[in-house]
């Protein structure tokens, strides 16, 4: 059997077991009278029964007695039942009867009455006593009616005796009719088509409807994505198919408890004895459905609300994106505020609004008035004040880090002695990549208090290059003007470095043994500092050599008779030899101090 084919035979099951249903007057009554039956979730309370017709007029004329007092109270009204069906209601008192007990105290003598086949119901009949209209078999009392009960019902007085009568005599020939034996065989012959019905469908359900889903999840699953947003994937293609997989599943439940819960009370519906709870199981059904219906209608304005807050909430978001969109283009110029502040304050405007339509919504959600949800509100608010102090700091360092101006992505910068380049801001913290690919997190509290060092912000802000400077130390004996152009064709000789502004040397010191000389260049290409200065001072080495000038200091020393001098012996002459030692005696050295 192919798909479509076993997709038919379902529905057409599934037609036959409602044709089956809707048909039979006697479930569609108590499917009907389940619906919105007079409160049928309670059996009727217990009520005494009047002793005799005197003290019901007795009764009434206590309650007519306009002297006495006024009673002004609401009545619940109350059905008389017969087999778990409605006959009639009671909507007023009997004196101190209250309607609950008038509706008992009928419901048990008209039972009595159809449990008693030598009672006919044409037997029935309806006696004038003074102001009431009594209902009687026989000689015994079914019940008693007032002009009261005529006003409820707007009927005349004279009419209202003789629909009680009626609708009495057909509840009593109805409830001897479903206890034949030919109709409690007629029901056993429903049951069994009943439950086979219910069989055959519950094996449709299981058999068709699980190939039916997996042939939509197959053709789906070639055409599902995966859930993205800003570039962040919450779900793939695969989990966005399993999710509907489950969804079928779950739906294929729901009808198979379905099946059997029109099924069962259906079944118990066909015999008088268990007529009563059916009409309970669909009750609940019904009072499941209406209580959801009700609440989703009397919601609606509440939705409204939320829908309107939801609206707006979306356009201002929208609007504030376009803002500051055009902010950070330079479409959109305010003085004092800069493009790179767009974007983080774009995202605190979006936090605002949320967080300002989420405090609007909050009142119009369902059971927010509830104890049980502004106790996990208050508890989750507990949590969330105890446990979020360093967090609520790091973001407010954050947002001072974002105004302050102190770095952006891709800036270079130095950090309590880390240098590297930042590769994510965070409202909690901040990451940088060293040139040794190492990743430091710092939380954005620590950089608060930090000494940053941005060696970009120069070139962004004032437009000129970065100065790169280094120190090297020589000898007295080297002249300055000397290693002044050594050190600049260093510098020159060197990559990355701006041939605008010039590099050039300052004496920074002039110490016990030597003079420090520091040289400046200028780069525009900071996240190469550490190439530009191997190179500088690979440059300085090979120009010093060149020019015969040794670096010696601070802490080089040597005893120049007999040793080789430091420079490499590539720069040195092919005839080179080191000194030899002189030796001087004691006596010359002593006259020279004396010439001295």
């Amino acid at each position: 059997m192919n798909l479509p084919s076993k997709i038919i035979l379902t529905f057409f099951f599934l037609g036959v077991l409602t044709i089956t249903i809707i048909p039979h007057g006697q479930f569609q009554d108590l499917f009907f009278n389940s619906i919105n039956p007079p409160n049928l979730y309670s059996i009727i309370l217990a009520q005494d029964s009047t002793e005799n017709q005197e003290n019901i007029q007795n009764n009434i004329e206590e309650k007519t007695d306009e002297s006495d007092k006024e009673k002004v109270t609401e009545v619940e009204e109350a059905p008389v039942l017969l087999d778990g069906k409605t006959l009639f209601i009671i909507k007023t008192e009997l004196g101190e009867i209250s309607p609950k007990e008038r509706a008992k105290d009928m419901s048990e003598r008209i039972k009595e009455i159809a449990q008693e086949p030598r009672i006919y119901p044409d037997s029935l009949k309806v006696v004038d006593y003074k102001e009431l209209k009594l209902i009687k078999a026989d000689n015994s009392l079914i019940g008693t009616f007032t002009e009261e009960d005529a006003e409820a019902e707007n009927l005349p007085f004279s009419e209202l005796g003789n629909e009680r009568l009626k609708q009495i005599e057909e509840g009593i020939i109805e409830f001897r009719e479903s206890r034949t034996q030919q109709s409690i065989i007629w029901g056993i012959i429903k049951a069994l088509i009943a439950t086979t019905i219910a069989i055959i469908a519950w094996w449709l359900l299981n058999k068709v409807l699980p190939k039916i889903f997996d042939r939509i999840r197959r053709l789906q699953q070639e055409r599902l994505r995966s859930v993205r947003l800003q570039g962040l994937q919450f779900l793939s293609g695969r989990q966005l198919a399993q999710i509907i997989a489950t969804s079928f599943k779950i739906i294929r439940g729901f009808l198979i408890i379905l099946l059997f819960y029109i099924y069962i009370p259906l079944v118990l519906s066909y015999f008088p004895w268990t007529q009563p709870l059916s009409i309970k199981l669909l009750q609940y059904f019904w009072s499941a459905i209406n209580l959801v219906v009700n609440g989703i209608i009397g919601y609606i304005p509440n939705l409204f609300i939320i829908a309107v807050i939801g609206i707006f909430a979306y356009y201002s978001i929208r609007f504030s994106r376009l803002f500051f969109l055009g902010i950070s283009r330079g479409a959109i110029r305010i003085n004092g505020f800069y493009p790179e502040w767009a974007d983080p304050t774009h995202n605190i405007t979006v936090l605002i609004i949320l967080g300002l339509a989420a405090v609007l919504i909050f009142p119009y959600l369902p059971a927010s008035d509830s104890a049980g949800f502004q106790g996990i509100s208050l508890f989750a608010g507990a949590l969330f004040t105890l446990g979020s102090s360093t967090i609520i700091g790091n973001i407010i360092s954050g947002i001072v880090l974002i105004y302050n101006r102190s770095f952006q992505v891709n800036d270079i910068i130095n950090v309590n002695d880390k240098t590297g380049r930042v590769i994510e801001k965070t409202m909690l913290s901040t990451r940088i990549i060293t040139p040794d690919n190492e990743i430091i997190t710092i939380p954005n509290a620590t950089l608060l208090v930090s000494d940053i060092t941005n060696y970009n912000s120069v070139m962004r802000d004032t437009k000129n290059p970065l100065i790169l400077k280094t120190t090297i130390t020589l000898g007295y004996d080297v002249p300055w003007r000397k290693v002044h152009a050594i050190l600049i064709d260093a510098a020159n000789a060197s990559e990355g470095i701006a041939k605008e502004p010039e590099p050039f040397v300052l004496q920074t010191s002039l110490d016990d043994f030597y003079v420090s000389y520091t040289l400046k260049v200028f780069t525009t290409t900071p996240e190469k500092m550490g190439i530009i200065y191997s190179q500088l001072h690979q440059n300085i080495q090979d120009k010093c050599n060149e020019a015969d000038i040794e670096i010696l200091s601070p802490h080089y020393s040597a005893v120049r008779d007999g040793h080789q001098i430091t420079i490499p012996a590539n720069y040195l002459p092919e005839d080179y030899k080191a000194p030899g030692f002189r030796l001087e005696s004691l006596g010359d050295l002593f006259k020279k101090n004396e010439n001295k």
